[in-house]
């Protein structure tokens, strides 16, 4: 039987809990670059010396917000229904729904990330970790597209990996938001169509 925590160590990760949600929403208002050490600590109610003890540097402070997302994000519920789903049309919609419920449910997470990346090499890791899963959960889809005789007649499971990977990216969905304006349900409806245009055999093709 575990031990008991203690009570300095329930304020220490109340502290942390803190900081952290604290930290999320300076970055998903202000961005990364602009948010400063100083500044969360000021809204977290703690000193600088105990943001650094809690969490750490600001790379840390990201890479604990990525460390909830398959908590809030819940992806194993959409992907587990991929061994067992048989139509192609509905497989194919999966990397949309997945895309939609991490950036519905983690989007500022996934912005604070990027624009992290792109300012500070201590979160390659964390970008190359997401880009690692998302490209095996594209490479399943695929490889189950194929098992059911769906992907489109000379399109290898391969390229059909690549193809799904690139079209459901949530770089690309930050894009479509942000210098398209458009909204959660048209960018999953795309990437659904644009997957199964691009990836699926279409009816009478092969006739």
């Amino acid at each position: 039987m575990p031990e008991p925590r203690t009570r300095r160590q329930i304020q220490a990760e109340e502290t942390r809990r803190v900081i952290l949600a604290t930290a999320r929403k300076r970055f998903a208002r202000d961005g990364y670059a602009a948010t400063s050490l100083k500044a969360i600590a000021a809204d977290a109610g703690v000193s600088v010396q105990t943001l650094y003890d809690s969490v750490g540097g600001k790379a840390d402070l990201v890479r604990s917000l990525a460390d909830l997302v398959d908590e809030e994000a819940n992806i194993a519920e959409i992907s587990g229904r991929l061994g067992t789903e048989r139509d192609p049309v509905e497989v194919a919609r999966i990397p949309a729904q997945v895309n939609r419920r991490l950036m519905e449910r983690c989007g500022d997470i996934v912005r604070a990330s990027i624009a992290g990346y792109y300012n500070d090499p201590g979160l390659i890791p964390v970008a190359e970790d997401g880009a690692t899963r998302h490209r095996a959960g594209s490479a399943a889809v695929a490889a189950h597209l194929e098992r059911l005789g769906a992907l489109r007649s000379g399109l290898d499971v391969e390229a059909a990996k690549l193809t799904i990977a690139a079209i459901a990216d949530h770089r690309l969905s930050i894009v479509l938001a942000d210098d398209y304006g458009l909204s959660l349900d048209e960018i999953e409806s795309w990437i659904s169509d644009t997957i199964a245009q691009v990836v699926l055999e279409q009816p009478g093709s092969r006739s």
